[in-house]
């Protein structure tokens, strides 16, 4: 073995103990020791002391290493722990403007706290279901000719196409219908007016994952007149008796017997409900011979029809392929009547925040996406100018901090010392603005869920989902607010700074203004939001419908009939009886009341015409006083009449409806023959358009035919002003009671319930227009502690101009020009933005303001007033200064 290298067995053993990099490490130190020990003993006893001193070696490095790691860490500790020291007491010698910085961060915190729960409750629809990515809507859409609009977009489809669907369709694994209906539902002396209640299929709980409590989901709605009930809807029955096997009875006709129940829906779901009825009990009912159209019918579309795609599966090309096969099972049917049929999958997760279709299940709970887009914009400019605020007031206060830098260079201390340094204080400033933004979201919480009208609780700080965008953010407020500042104030040069020439360099101030002008823009875009978003829903509230909604009373008519030959001369006691009350002035009848969605429709067409040209219209019933009661007036031709016996094969429409038709005018329209329901119907009047549905929607054109007053329709009862309205109430509801006994009176006021279509506008208004005042707050806050050090600064210019004469009013002036400029240009880049955005939110209206220069003018004056009134404050304060004192000054 040569002398000149270590030996291979040592080196091998030491590599396989040690690992190869520190062998290599140390190996050199070794060389010298193995060459004496070859020498002297041998190569056998070489190897192994060479191995033992090697041992050895490493071990005593080892113990060094650890040594010095320990003594750098110890260092860097006390190290930090002298900057959190440092810190504090910056903190506490510029209290001032740490408040402000600590303030704007806290508040700005906590309003993005308060609109990230907000906005993740509302993306948060349907997301409990296992499934959830994989469930979807079929909607139901109707095509007339070559239109390429269609004429119909139900959510409610018809009962075949689910299916049809599992039939055809490899991908979908299963299939879910449910049917609304509503009713008495009565249990012994207990009953009830039940408006959540549907008939399912048995996969329903399948396809969801709503909670049981009692029964087994996979049998509990296999059999007919069977239901599922849910836990309140048990304990409303119920109360403490295990209701399993007992039976309710449904409008005086029908008995189901309760074979499950189910916790509550969670307020994230778009279908709720409280009464599930099986599929099979409809069958059962609707059945005729042989045929059950609630299995085979393509035209019925009540059916809300769920499927769930096998995973992966793209709903895009699985609705390309379905129009295909559908076309190949209807095409006669669709080139005969020129129009054609579609049913595109619409995912689940859409359905609260993107949807605007024709008999959405809860309309009045429907969300806004546009709404969560602008919350969102609204947080993050709230964090902007919370992190302008800190980084303005840090890099204007780097003057005062340069002797403290230039002292510290002087002393060793390296540049990224003082870089960590100063970040060290952005991370404490942060974590301090944390905790009181958590305890303004703990000490809010009530009247944020006052403010939106929800039960928001605190469950989303349980979120990983939650924690990691918290951290993102939490990372790049430290960095933004804490590195352009370290880094300014790291760079200055020790030996400039101690003969004090030190200066705000022009980069800084640059930095400074182009921030401000943020600032000013964002807030110039939030009060123009603001002021939109307020005109707009004054304007709905304002704007004329059509109609009288005022003062009028609506009562459900009967729904449990038990076979009455009696019900049409009880309606018609009541209705006298009603209106011999002092209190009421008119009443009237009709299946349907504004406000109300139009579920009933049918084909229309001239007589004329052939069978291709039907089109698609929706229907009102109503009595001969419906339009007198709702003030609707006519535009050409009369009213039905009971002196006309020809009115049952007679026909009244809206103005869109004769235009829907082709008329180019209401008198062109009147004694024109058109086909409806099959049947020829002679056009008697036509009235003027009103708005069925909110000023969001366009007015659709209505078919309004004569109906008798023995349905269970709706009893529009209109008010006398100056009534005692809790009186009236009381009278009606006892002439009902005894007309209608099992029926428990419904009754609401038309003004409240069409007015529910405005809840989310509303609810967005409220907070758009808090959450900006939250903006606008925090950006006074930086700019009142920005124009103070700037006043400041300025102690001894300004007692200088005192002594030559200046006025207060000079001085404010000279203080404020720049930040007028600033908020002109802030104005400039801030217009163009918000009257493209407001635009595209007023496009979801049918009836809109329009965005006049006033709103701009406006937003860019309250700035103005705002920032002057912000900046003065501590101006004149200073301009009013003793200025022999201010002379002192430094």
């Amino acid at each position: 073995m040569s002398s000149e290298t270590p030996p291979r067995i040592g080196q091998s053993i030491l590599k396989w103990i040690y690992g190869e990099e520190l062998f290599e490490e140390i190996a050199g130190d070794m060389e010298e020791l193995h060459r004496r020990r070859i020498l002297q003993k041998g190569t056998l006893f070489a190897n192994s002391k060479y191995v033992l001193d090697a041992i050895m070696a490493i071990r005593n490095y080892d113990l060094k290493h650890k040594k010095r790691q320990f003594t750098s860490n110890r260092n860097n500790s006390a190290m930090f722990e002298n900057y959190i020291k440092i810190t504090f007491r910056n903190i506490s010698r510029n209290k001032v403007y740490s408040g402000l910085n600590i303030l704007g961060l806290a508040f700005g915190l906590a309003a993005c706290l308060f609109i990230f729960q907000y906005v993740s409750y509302e993306r948060s629809y349907d997301t409990f279901h296992k499934n959830y990515k994989d469930l979807y809507r079929v909607q139901y859409e109707v095509y007339r000719a070559a239109n390429p609009e269609p004429e119909t977009r139900s959510a409610a489809s018809v009962p075949r196409v689910g299916p049809f669907m599992k039939e055809k369709m490899p991908q979908v694994m299963d299939y879910a219908r449910a049917m609304p209906t509503s009713g008495v539902v009565q249990f012994a002396k207990k009953a009830f007016l039940e408006e959540r209640m549907y008939f399912v299929d048995p996969s329903f709980f399948q396809i969801f994952d709503f909670k049981f409590i009692e029964g087994d989901p996979k049998t509990a709605l296999l059999e007919p007149f069977k239901a599922v009930i849910s836990e309140s809807m048990a304990e409303r029955f119920f109360g403490n008796i295990n209701p399993i096997g007992k039976t309710l009875e449904i409008d005086g006709e029908h008995i189901v017997e309760i074979s499950g129940i189910v916790a509550d829906t969670p307020s994230n779901s778009h279908i709720k409900f409280d009464f599930l009825g099986s599929y099979a009990t409809v069958n059962a009912l609707s059945r005729e011979g042989d045929e059950i159209p609630t299995e085979s019918s393509w035209g019925w579309y009540d059916f809300y029809t769920y499927i769930r795609l096998a995973p992966q599966s793209d709903y895009h090309e699985f609705n390309a392929s379905f129009e295909q096969v559908l076309y190949e099972r209807h095409q006669e049917e669709y080139d005969k009547y020129g129009y054609h049929q579609a049913f595109p999958l619409q995912p689940i997760t859409d359905i609260h925040l993107h949807s605007e279709l024709l008999n959405e299940i809860n309309l009045e709970e429907q969300g806004d996406g546009d709404a969560i887009v602008f919350l969102q914009i609204i947080a993050l400019f709230i964090l902007i100018i919370a992190w302008i605020n800190y980084i303005n007031l840090s890099t204007a206060r780097a003057i005062d901090r340069a002797k403290e830098v230039g002292v510290r260079k002087t002393m060793g201390a390296q540049r990224k010392q003082l870089i960590f340094q100063f970040l060290s204080e952005s991370l404490v400033l942060y974590v301090i603005s944390c905790i009181l933004a958590f305890s303004f979201v703990l000490l809010g919480r009530g009247a944020f869920n006052e403010l939106t009208q929800s039960n928001l609780n605190l469950g989303f700080l349980i979120s990983i989902k939650f924690w990691i965008i918290f951290s993102l953010v939490s990372i790049g407020s430290v960095l933004l607010a804490g590195l352009y500042p370290a880094f300014v104030l790291s760079s200055f040069d020790p030996a400039g700074v101690l003969k004090g020439k030190s200066s705000s360099s022009s980069n800084g101030k640059t930095l400074r203004k182009v921030l401000v002008v943020v600032q000013f823009a964002a807030s110039v875009s939030l009060i123009a939001g603001t002021l939109t978003v307020y005109r707009q829903m004054d304007y709905l509230g304002k704007r004329d419908l059509g109609f009288d909604i005022n003062n009028t009373l609506v009562v459900r008519g009967p729904n449990v009939f038990k076979s009455d030959s009696l019900l049409e001369s009880k309606a018609l006691a009541f209705k006298n009886d009603v209106l011999s009350m002092p209190e009421v002035d008119k009443f009237g009848v009709g299946s349907n009341v504004p406000g109300w969605q139009i579920s009933w429709s049918s084909g229309i067409k001239l007589a004329s015409q052939g069978n291709e040209r039907f089109q698609t219209i929706d229907n009102i019933g109503v009595h001969y006083e419906y339009f007198d009661t709702y003030g609707i007036r006519f535009a050409a031709g009369r009213n039905y009449s009971p002196t006309f016996g020809s009115d049952s094969s007679a026909i009244i429409l809206n103005k869109a409806g004769i235009k829907y038709l082709g008329f180019n005018s209401p008198d062109e329209a009147i004694n024109q023959k058109v086909t409806y329901w099959g049947k020829t119907k002679t056009i008697i009047g036509v009235v003027d358009d009103y708005n069925q549905m909110s000023l969001k929607k366009d007015v659709a054109p209505i078919a309004f035919s004569l109906v008798s007053e023995n349905k269970n329709y709706f009893f529009s009862l209109r008010l006398h002003n100056d009534i005692n309205r809790q009186e009236v109430l009381r009278k009606i509801e006892t002439s009902y009671n005894s007309y209608f006994p099992g029926n428990p009176v419904d009754f609401f006021f038309l003004e409240d319930f069409y007015n529910r279509q405005y809840e989310t506008e509303q609810t967005f208004s409220k907070v758009f227009t808090v959450f900006s005042g939250f903006a606008i707050f925090v950006a006074c806050l930086g700019l009142f502690g920005l124009s103070s050090f700037s006043a400041l600064k300025r102690t001894k210019e300004i007692g200088i101009r005192k002594t030559l004469g200046a006025t207060i009013g000079n001085i404010v002036m000279l203080l404020s020009k720049e930040y007028i400029l600033l908020i002109a240009i802030a104005n400039i880049i801030s217009w163009p933005l918000i009257y493209w955005t407001m635009s595209q939110w007023l496009e979801s209206f049918s009836a809109r303001i329009n965005l006049g220069p006033m709103i701009f003018i406006v937003a860019g004056a309250c700035v103005f007033i705002v920032a002057m009134i912000t900046v003065s404050s501590k101006t004149v304060a200073t301009a009013k200064a003793n200025p022999v004192k201010a002379l002192r000054h430094e």
